[in-house]
């Protein structure tokens, strides 16, 4: 069965208050062209996320693309609705791959209810964050998935240091939010011994996995609509929580398996060298909480308010000689070594 698409219009993203480059699919599919549908989908009455669900689309059923926005689609039963870009891809296979950030790479979700910059309420109602406030800033942070490469590789001691940078350019973490608003361009070319480095990077650190918990409902993830995070610390082997820094698996991206909190406490017990990749992230929600005798309450222990958030890829080294961060095929995958000691 055949659908035609149209797109919405393209002032949609700014009325809803969510930047252009977030809300709008990018145009990889090709206008005129012929697009496949990804996935079972829903089918909205009104460009997402204000309109309601009116039908489906089924996995594997080809379409035609007239424009690229919001794709808006009739049915041969002469039914219309629209359709979430993520659910599409170009019928020689290139997948729209969901909204593109300016850096590169995209942003996770493919629930149109719960957009990037994330939801809060308004008068009872679940709003969109404006993508230019620092709510909405950081929540398209914390989605943010890196174009795919060669990660760099970050010790605790960078986290520190980073840290130490922002504190100097803004104010003590340990005692006062910075908002970034209306962008976050501070956070980029930021200096390390080993180069510069910027909020979205793709990086990984080797490190123990000290605590791991389920996170409650966050405005990232619009009050749990897409689910919750796993927050994990991690740090140096015995270390305490309050010397390690926070890396995040979000609900938006697959859990594979031992992508839980049961398994990573398996490894944290036994006390397994791991390797986690991601975007690096940094946390204004929150203040630094590095002092065990004046711990902050309600504030994630660690010396930094850089993450890794989200998380991509996990590794676990189970080798005696240890491993070596820049060859990650010594190390397991979190899947395999789940798949390799069940409970």
């Amino acid at each position: 069965m055949n659908r035609r698409l149209t797109s919405a219009a393209a002032t949609l993203p700014l009325a809803l208050g969510i930047a252009a480059n977030v809300a709008a699919p990018p145009s990889s599919l090709p206008e005129n062209g012929s697009a496949i549908v990804t996935r079972n989908a829903v089918l909205w009455s009104g460009p997402p996320p204000n309109g309601a669900r009116s039908g489906k689309l089924t996995q594997g059923e080809t379409v035609s693309v007239l424009s690229v926005d919001y794709y808006h689609v009739q049915k041969n039963d002469g039914t219309t609705g629209w359709a979430y870009g993520r659910d599409l891809m170009a019928a020689n296979g290139t997948a729209p791959g969901g909204p593109t950030s300016t850096e590169g790479g995209s942003e996770a979700g493919a629930n149109p209810e719960c957009p990037p910059v994330g939801t809060h309420r308004v008068n009872g109602q679940a709003k969109p964050y404006a993508g230019n406030s620092d709510a909405g800033l950081r929540n398209i942070a914390k989605r943010h998935i890196p174009a795919v490469g060669k990660p760099t590789a970050l010790t605790l001691a960078d986290f520190a240091a980073l840290q130490s940078d922002i504190d100097s350019a803004f104010n003590d973490a340990s005692t006062t939010k910075t908002a970034f608003a209306p962008s976050r361009d501070a956070l980029r070319d930021l200096t390390l011994t080993s180069g510069s480095i910027s909020e979205g990077d793709l990086v990984q650190l080797a490190a123990y996995v000290t605590i791991v918990r389920p996170q409650g409902p966050e405005s990232v993830n619009c009050g749990g609509l897409d689910g919750t995070d796993i927050h994990i610390n991690v740090g140096d082997h015995g270390a305490s929580e309050f010397a390690g820094v926070v890396v995040e698996m979000i609900p938006q991206l697959p859990r594979p398996v031992g992508w839980d909190p049961a398994t990573l406490n398996r490894i944290h017990a036994a006390t397994l060298p791991v390797l986690v990749v991601g975007s690096l992230t940094y946390d204004n929600e929150h203040l630094v909480n590095q002092d065990s005798k004046h711990s902050k309450s309600g504030q994630p222990k660690r010396i930094s308010l850089w993450e890794i958030h989200p998380i991509t890829e996990f590794y676990v080294c189970t080798s005696l000689s240890g491993c070596d961060p820049a060859q990650h095929d010594q190390w397991m995958t979190l899947a395999d070594w789940a798949a390799a000691h069940p409970q």
